[in-house]
């Protein structure tokens, strides 16, 4: 059991590096995005009162995939340049992850070191701030800034104060942009990359999951089988709930820097564009690095 102080030191060393990681991968790299770019433009353009979904492409590639809680979540980063606004971002997330992981134990903290929260991080990515919504006591609205990740939590680990919480933050997100629910519901329906992992080959073995429903982490298993996600490195953070001790987690640190390897092999000769054929490239990786070895350390847990 860690004590207060060092869960502090944990949670600050994280943020730490996180900041330091992030502020040089802009002096190395300034052409670097990441998903705060865009929750950060939104934000801009939601401030001026203007609806940022229809008007995603002129400061995006990518369309405006994230529904409005989590661009008012990200609203007082627009006071910050893009820059800095990552900087605290994924400070901010990291030091959160770190601080919830650390009421398991030392051992789960080495889920920083996967390569899944490595791809999280290093693209600006909420999944960490879900997981940590999921363990601390009254995050649970934060489920609603990522709704797929959000629903599988909840299936996993139901809590009253998540759901008033999430009734809360979307109630106010209607009243900000009454139209959002639609036009974010569009958006998503027209992105070919988004897809359930049991849509994929041999996804249907994640189902197995539902022999230990009783326990929260196969329901989070199942969940995240049948959800749609892009299947990439980083939505498999979640994850990182599955193992027990630090063998498992060794297991899931291992499998998750597999995959985010291929992902890097594949995507070194992509477009941008091409991401929908990126995650099917990367799905046997995925699968058999990630998912089924987790899918294992629930099914061989006694039963619930």
């Amino acid at each position: 059991m860690i004590i207060r102080h060092e869960r502090v030191c944990a949670a600050m060393l994280a943020a730490a590096l996180a900041c330091a990681a992030t502020s040089l991968s802009f002096h190395w790299w300034p052409d670097h995005s990441n998903d705060v770019e865009i929750l950060w433009h939104a934000g801009r353009m939601l401030r001026q009162g203007m609806d940022p979904y229809p008007l995603a492409p002129q400061f995006s590639r990518w369309p405006l995939y994230y529904p409005l809680p989590a661009v008012l979540l990200a609203l007082p980063l627009t006071l910050l340049s893009f820059h800095g606004a990552s900087v605290v971002w994924v400070g901010f997330i990291a030091g959160a992850f770190a601080w919830a992981l650390s009421t398991r134990g030392r051992w789960a903290l080495l889920a920083l070191l996967s390569g899944a929260s490595v791809h999280a991080l290093a693209n600006g990515q909420s999944t960490p701030l879900l997981v940590a919504a999921a363990i601390l006591p009254g995050w649970g609205g934060l489920f609603t800034i990522k709704p797929n990740t959000g629903l599988a939590m909840f299936a996993a680990y139901p809590t009253k104060s998540a759901v008033i919480g999430s009734l809360v933050i979307l109630i106010v997100s209607v009243a900000v942009l009454p139209a959002w629910p639609v036009e974010w519901l569009q958006t998503i329906g027209h992105a070919p990359h988004i897809v359930a992992p049991i849509s994929r080959p041999f996804g249907w073995l994640l189902l197995l999951a539902g022999i230990r429903w009783r326990d929260p982490r196969a329901r989070l298993l199942l969940a995240l089988a049948v959800i749609p996600q892009n299947l990439l490195p980083h939505e498999t953070v979640a994850l990182a709930l599955v193992p027990r001790n630090v063998l498992e987690m060794g297991i899931y640190v291992v499998g998750s820097w597999i995959a985010l390897l291929a992902v890097s092999t594949h995507a070194s000769g992509m477009a941008p564009a091409d991401l929908h054929l990126l995650v099917e490239a990367v799905w046997p990786y995925m699968l058999t690095c990630i998912y089924l070895p987790m899918l294992w350390l629930v099914l061989r847990s006694p039963r619930s």
